[in-house]
């Protein structure tokens, strides 16, 4: 997201980048080191693979490699236990333009894994929700055979996103469970939206004052 100076308002809690569904939110702490600051970067696929002590590579926006540098440590907030937030330590020349971790190496293709074998439970399928495979599987073989039942016990698919990503791979464990595709019923497609403020219905334009 858009880099913004909060030095003078933020207390370092780190809710705004454990909330955030598209990971797209990080912190940058100088107040212990203005020259090698701490980054806190979220995190929620293969969670075993990353470790205190653990060097990492560090992407930008574009998924170019910063470099390799040590976990710090690893937190998690009570109120948002499925996003693991890890902090390391970068030069200030970086700092801002991390993004986010790199575990497999770049010759390994994550979709040759995937075709090999499932993902694990613990790994997020809708990320707007927050819904792993784990959570995906049980439902499933406690007879769900139904998308639109599956969103209502799980929410996956429930998010902004419109179930973009989680869709497919929810398709991929009904097969990977052994669930013939003619037994379940698809979702529901809704039409898309747009948010519309309160205003203008009211005839208020945007920067006008009403008492």
């Amino acid at each position: 997201m858009p880099y913004r100076d909060t030095s003078q308002e933020c207390t370092g809690c780190l809710n705004c980048v454990a909330i955030c569904p598209g990971l797209a939110t990080t912190l940058v702490d100088y107040r212990k080191n203005k020259d090698l600051p701490t980054v806190t970067l979220p995190y929620e696929l293969w969670r075993e693979s990353v470790e205190v002590g653990q060097p990492v590579p560090v992407t930008d926006k574009d998924g170019a490699i910063l470099g390799h540098f040590p976990v710090q440590k690893i937190r998690v907030k009570k109120k948002y236990p499925k996003t693991l937030l890890v902090q390391i330590q970068m030069n200030k020349k970086f700092a801002k333009k991390a993004v986010g971790i790199r575990v497999l190496e770049p010759q390994i293709e994550p979709s040759t894994i995937y075709e090999k074998e499932p993902l694990p439970d613990e790994a997020v399928i809708c990320r707007c929700e927050r819904v792993t495979a784990g959570e995906i599987r049980t439902a499933l073989r406690n007879g769900v055979r139904d998308m639109n039942h599956l969103k209502a016990i799980t929410r996956s698919g429930m998010g902004s996103c419109g179930s973009k990503t989680c869709r497919p791979m929810i398709w991929r464990i009904f097969q990977e469970e052994g669930i013939d595709p003619g037994q379940v019923t698809d979702r529901v497609d809704r039409p898309l939206f747009v948010e519309v403020p309160l205003g203008y219905f009211a005839g208020i334009k945007e920067g006008e004052r009403h008492e």
